[in-house]
């Protein structure tokens, strides 16, 4: 079993605000003389142009040539069954679709101060019936080598002790006939929701917690991993989210979020979430090898791991003591805590999720300097500025590969393959993600050129998704589902591009000229 850890992250989060608070006052002079006034920043389309390319040589002066991967190198796509296939029924997130949909609904009013009903997914894509048809394309076309599919638990254990062999059998053909077309299996065990008997035990909260998540790996490594040969693992889809949206924000089940700065029993609960979620990890990592080892062979190697989401963090002003502070907290509280904390054990590589950066600017009321929104209970804010936020010509969102390379730099000492999990974009049009896939492989070679070991890089996703965050369905995948013509399947010619760069193992120098405006030089 993992050492727990809930004193340690219950420690290191409240020391990081008690250095926060500490580390304010002497900044706080000259964040007045250098700003005058509390209003926002505006940025110039110049300065935003600046803060999302790195110094470099006019784009003229650069040669380009061939941008090549090694041989080992894989590239994928991903995508998760609740995401493809729908709710599962017993699942936490389906029998509390209203509360969610109601937290959705208001969150959109407050920020946006749109009224949108957040979209049920039914039965999103229709996975289980329609698999052959998106398999049929990736292998025809030969646009993924591995595909990560997350799995369902409360399919898979709808009630505790009891397993549903119909999902087993139903995954067993999904992933065999991936296989006949050339296409290598990775599963993941959890992608957000946990079946409905594990919430009403506490879910996470409940120490005996992970003890139920490995028994569901073990059963899951013997019935799939044993029978198919399965090599590539991911306990756990963004761990962090696991524990943040549910437990900090309160906007996922079980909607048990920390309520202000003085809620100590919301952040016990967290920090005793979060070191159970890391033990379910563990354990988990560990009934896979006790299963698979075996089987596994010099060429055959079994890779377990999670996909990390330790975010990309920037001052919002470079200039801004306040805002570096505020970079500075995240990265240690949020890129870089829980990575740490399971360090270079219990894991075969590093899978990190990577979508852009946020930039950070910090808000305080101390002493004289006082900002009318914030209060004694709230004395600071840390504005989060997405990718989204950014102007960057007729793009839908900024695109920062730097963010990508520099996430990847982070852990170039851990001593261990890194994996890309997942990296994306949504776009209907399919007029940006040419661009947004060439200059974000190219983060990755400059990084596996820099040393790194890189072995691989999954897109997101293989099919359009239906996306958690706002409940809605996406259009990030290289296929289309035309959700007006009966989810008939539609590859998009961004798809072919990607196929050029599996065939030919690289980047050629004419797609690196064509698209040399946002890349790493």
């Amino acid at each position: 079993m993992g050492i727990k850890r809930t004193h340690i992250f219950y420690f290191i989060f409240f020391g990081i605000v008690a250095w926060v608070l500490l580390s304010i006052a002497p900044l706080i002079r000259n964040a007045i003389t250098n700003n005058k006034s509390t209003r926002e920043i505006t940025v110039t389309r110049a300065r935003e142009s600046n803060s999302t390319t790195p110094a470099k040589k006019p784009a003229d002066e650069v040669v380009f040539k061939d941008a090549i991967f090694p041989e080992n190198f894989f590239f994928g796509t991903a995508y998760s069954d609740f995401q493809t296939a729908g709710l599962a029924p017993k699942s936490d997130w389906a029998v509390r679709w209203n509360e969610y949909s109601d937290i959705l609904k208001k969150d959109s009013i407050a920020k946006k101060g749109l009224v949108r009903d957040p979209v049920h997914p039914g039965v999103a894509n229709d996975l289980f019936n329609r698999y052959k048809e998106e398999y049929d394309l990736a292998g025809k076309y030969g646009i993924t080598q591995v595909h990560r599919i997350s799995l369902e638990w409360a399919r898979v254990e709808p009630e505790e002790g009891k397993w549903d062999f119909e999902t087993v059998k139903k995954y067993k053909e999904i992933f065999s006939y991936m296989k006949s077309k050339g296409i290598e299996p990775m599963i993941c065990l959890n992608h957000f929701p946990n079946p409905k008997w594990f919430a009403d035990l506490g879910g996470w909260e409940n120490p005996k917690s992970e003890y139920y998540y490995e028994k569901y790996a073990e059963f899951l490594a013997k019935e799939l991993g044993l029978a198919l040969g399965i090599k590539w693992w991911l306990t756990f889809n963004e761990p962090q989210f696991s524990i943040i949206v549910p437990y900090g924000n309160g906007t996922w089940p079980p909607f048990k979020g920390v309520q202000n700065f003085q809620d100590k029993d919301g952040f016990a609960r967290m920090m005793q979430v979060a070191s159970n979620i890391l033990d379910g990890h563990r354990l988990a990592y560990r009934a896979i090898h006790r299963v698979l080892d075996k089987n596994q062979s010099k060429d055959h190697k079994i890779m377990v791991s999670f996909a990390s989401a330790p975010g990309s963090f920037y001052p919002y002003d470079e200039n801004s003591a306040l805002d570096k502070l505020a970079d500075n907290a995240f990265n240690l509280i949020y890129s870089l805590a829980l990575d740490s904390f399971v360090g270079n054990t219990d894991r075969d590589f590093i899978g990190l999720n990577y979508y852009g950066r946020a930039r950070l600017k910090l808000h305080v009321s101390l002493g004289s300097y006082i900002l009318s929104w914030l209060t004694e209970e709230r004395p600071f804010a840390i504005q989060w500025f997405g990718p989204e936020t950014a102007s960057q010509g007729q793009r839908p969102k900024e695109f920062y590969p730097k963010g990508l390379y520099e996430l990847i730099l982070k852990f170039k000492d851990a001593g261990l393959p890194i994996v890309i999990t997942e990296n994306g974009l949504s776009d209907p049009d399919d007029k940006f993600r040419e661009e947004f896939l060439i200059i974000h492989l190219k983060a990755v070679h400059d990084a596996i050129t820099a040393g790194i070991p890189v072995i691989g890089y999954q897109y997101w996703s293989l099919t359009d998704t239906w996306e958690p965050g706002d409940a809605s369905f996406s259009q990030f995948g290289f296929i289309e589902i035309d959700r007006q013509n009966n989810l008939q399947r539609k590859l998009r010619p961004s798809a072919l591009i990607y196929r050029d760069i599996i065939r030919s193992k690289k980047i050629s120098k004419e797609s690196l000229e064509k698209h040399k405006e946002l890349l790493i030089q």
